[in-house]
């Protein structure tokens, strides 16, 4: 019998919980435990045979911050240890990549918790006025999407246009953080973020076609990335407008 390729080797959905569950009495046994569960896809049931062990371990006490990351050769495990008030801290940020990052805060299956701290945190998760997400939106837009254009522009007018594949697909995902934040929407995970997007219904014109550009992997040809970046901008300029958003500013105005 031949031995199996190295790395990552094939589990059962029921094994992976078994294992999820030796590893939380593990770290009951090590640490005074508040509560423990699971995130990721083995918390929602959608794990796949190669999949790894996410988890979220809170303990009582103060700054802690701990992350205990290990393969076992045949599998993976990520434990976050943080004490109560580190996990609402992190909670509660908002930032450009908070559509992606804090569905973990929300899709937490408990394996362990007496008090229901799991709960309580996902209230951090949104409680945000809608002038913290407005700023981000105008962040993206003006520090990061603006730039990719520029870049895509100089690459097709320079003729090196080697990058360009790469700049499309950064150019889509900060598009997916744009409209996360638009929508206040979590997405399941960075593999789904383009199709969850998509499926959103505020949204700048253009970006379905840029992540139909990105997804379908056809980026060979600098003329469609170039256009599909030229109308996702326009889009963006005109959704800006009807949130009365602005992306254009002088120096004057942020000096006043």
């Amino acid at each position: 019998m031949e031995n199996p390729m190295p790395g990552p080797q094939p589990f059962s959905h029921a094994e992976r919980m078994s294992r999820a569950l030796e590893i939380a009495e593990t770290f009951r046994a090590h640490f005074d435990v508040l509560a423990i569960g699971l995130y990721g896809s083995l918390a929602r049931g959608t794990d796949g045979p190669y999949s790894d062990i996410e988890m979220y371990c809170i303990v009582r006490g103060e700054g802690i911050d701990e992350d205990y990351e290990w393969a076992e050769g045949a599998w993976k495990a990520e434990v976050n240890v943080q004490s109560a008030e580190v996990a609402a801290a992190w909670a509660a940020e908002l930032d450009e990549f908070w559509p992606l990052t804090h569905g973990s805060c929300v899709n937490i299956l408990p394996l362990y918790d007496p008090t229901g701290f799991f709960d309580s945190l996902k209230g951090y998760v949104f409680d945000h006025p809608d002038e913290a997400y407005n700023a981000l939106i105008r962040g993206v837009i003006v520090g990061e999407l603006y730039e990719f254009l520029g870049k895509i522009r100089n690459a097709a007018a320079s003729g090196k246009t080697e990058n360009l594949p790469v700049l499309a697909v950064e150019m889509a995902q900060y598009g997916a953080y744009l409209i996360g934040l638009a929508n206040r929407t979590l997405y399941t995970s960075s593999a789904m973020m383009f199709s969850e997007s998509r499926a959103l219904a505020d949204k700048p014109s253009g970006y379905d076609q840029l992540c139909e550009l990105v997804a379908s992997g056809r980026l060979e040809s600098p003329t469609h990335i170039a256009r599909a970046a030229d109308q996702f901008w326009e889009g963006i300029e005109a959704w800006a407008a009807e949130k009365s958003i602005s992306i254009y500013q002088t120096l004057k105005d942020l000096l006043e």
